[in-house]
């Protein structure tokens, strides 16, 4: 079973589309109020450390792609934060697409200026060069798996000194596991990601890790 699980490097984009999709109604009740989920507020939080480490303000921040947007947690966070800015989400699942349009900031805007029912590295290539500042994944990339194609497109959509925020779920990477890469589909269904891994992918993409 370990030997089937470390070879999966993702999962069916139409599994996980109808896993959400069920999911969505009860999504935030259940995430937030009862497991008092804090995935978006570490993203958020991460964003603004890189700011500050680069002596860059919340205002340089104008354009904003947020993958697996969910239901608009973290969309609304930085709609509420960072009002100039423009954000774009994207999803696999059509029904948290369709409540994720539905929601506002504090001031009664619209979080996201528009909303994509795709796959994120298939939306990130629909992107012009160098025309987003911030690129944000929000317990994401645990069912997604393999990073590089999305890393690689946001090297390119990203202006220079931009941003790619995500969380991961890591796991002990025994070095004698070559076969893993140190990227491992979890018994729990989810993928972990090592920390070699992310510097490796990162780097080989021509991004510095800051945290």
């Amino acid at each position: 079973k370990d030997d089937i699980l470390s070879n999966v490097n993702e999962l069916d984009p139409e599994y996980v589309s109808a896993l959400f999709d069920g999911y969505s109604s009860r999504f935030e009740s259940e995430l937030v109020d009862v497991l008092h989920y804090r995935g978006h507020i570490l993203v958020y939080d991460a964003l603004k450390s890189a700011l500050q480490k680069l002596e860059k303000s919340t205002s340089s921040i104008q354009q904003v792609v947020d993958l697996g947007c969910g239901t608009g947690l973290l969309g609304e966070l930085i709609a509420n934060d960072m009002p100039s800015a423009i954000v774009s989400g994207v999803d696999l699942s059509r029904r948290m697409v369709d409540i994720s349009r539905q929601r506002r900031s504090r001031n009664g805007d619209d979080v996201y200026a528009s909303v994509a029912v795709s796959d994120a590295a298939e939306y990130l290539s629909t992107r012009n060069e160098r025309s987003v500042d911030c690129i944000l994944a929000s317990d994401v990339f645990i069912y997604v798996g393999d990073i590089e194609k999305i890393l690689g497109e946001s090297a390119r959509v990203l202006v220079k000194d931009g941003l790619v925020g995500f969380t991961v779920e890591s796991f002990d990477f025994h070095r004698e596991d070559k076969d893993s890469r140190g990227l491992k589909l979890l018994s729990c269904g989810r993928f972990g990601h090592s920390k070699k891994y992310i510097h490796d992918i990162a780097a080989s993409k021509g991004f510095d890790v800051m945290s």
